[in-house]
């Protein structure tokens, strides 16, 4: 796979500063062209001039940041309006294959991540999402966080063999370049949609699913990866992934996400949301 774009909406004043080194990160990768947004919250500043020449200059050195990584095409943008709407504005309009934003996870502060910003654009954007997890050093002060890099070290790939679940696959291979130490492949057979099953179904369903597993381990394998193994488990698929995240230690969690999206009634796969908030991880949410 090739990445033709990616979308990067940045918190100057916040967690933007931490954020750059995974971008840098993900732009080693292979990505035509970079697109760094930020947008100024019109609520909170008033179109302020003078801050808007001390971000368009930081945007600018973030800028030359990525094309030092070999991107040809680096576009940074300040604009101001509601952060959410402007996001999902360029994100209808350039068509990006990925957009990259920030979130603390389960330590939410006000105006940052995955309160406001990350929350609607996960909902509402039509194109995948990754999430990178920022934490804070400092519970409370927006300025002292951290974000571990090596982001593709330990990929865990969530699959329910669905059409979703298919389309991570080129996301998985294009991380592959980055030479991931360890892949797995996770399935879980949730238990409320066996309960009427009879002991001879499971077995079959079993059966099947062990094949598709290591019909995809195959796949992997031939990218070099040097060690993919998968997971067959039963259960609650909420739990047992968060089980799972706790002694594989995952860097990148990769997903497809199931629900209507692009609309003010979207609905995100409950599985997926629960994961981008609750899991430790960074996440890919693919649509």
């Amino acid at each position: 796979m090739k990445m033709d774009s990616m979308l990067v909406p940045l918190e100057i004043h916040g967690a933007g500063a931490v954020m750059v080194p995974a971008v840098e990160e993900i732009a080693r990768l292979g990505v035509k062209r970079v697109d760094l947004l930020y947008v100024m919250n019109i609520r909170e500043t008033a179109g302020d001039p003078g801050l808007y020449a001390h971000d368009r200059q930081v945007m600018n050195d973030w800028k030359n940041r990525i094309e030092a990584c070999g991107v040809r095409d680096v576009k940074a943008e300040v604009v101001t309006g509601i952060p959410w709407i402007e996001i999902l504005e360029r994100s209808e309009a350039l068509h990006p294959s990925l957009i990259v934003m920030g979130s603390h996870g389960r330590s939410l502060i006000p105006r940052m991540f995955l309160g406001s910003q990350t929350e609607n654009v996960l909902h509402h954007a039509r194109v995948p999402l990754l999430v990178l997890r920022v934490s804070i050093m400092k519970e409370g002060d927006r300025d002292t966080c951290t974000l571990n890099t090596g982001i593709f070290r330990r990929v865990l790939y969530l699959t329910d063999f669905s059409a979703e679940a298919e389309r991570c696959i080129p996301f998985i291979e294009w991380m592959a370049g980055a030479k991931p130490d360890r892949l797995v492949i996770m399935h879980v057979q949730d238990t409320r949609r066996l309960w009427t099953a009879s002991q001879d179904q499971i077995s079959e369903f079993n059966q099947k699913d062990a094949k598709r597993l290591a019909d995809l381990k195959a796949r992997f394998e031939n990218m070099a990866i040097p060690q993919v193994v998968t997971e067959l488990v039963t259960g609650n698929a909420i739990d047992e992934i968060l089980a799972v995240e706790e002694t594989f230690h995952p860097t990148m969690i990769v997903m497809g996400a199931k629900g209507r999206t692009g609309t003010v009634s979207s609905l995100l796969g409950g599985v997926a949301e629960a994961i981008v908030h609750r899991a430790k991880a960074h996440v890919l949410v693919v649509r």
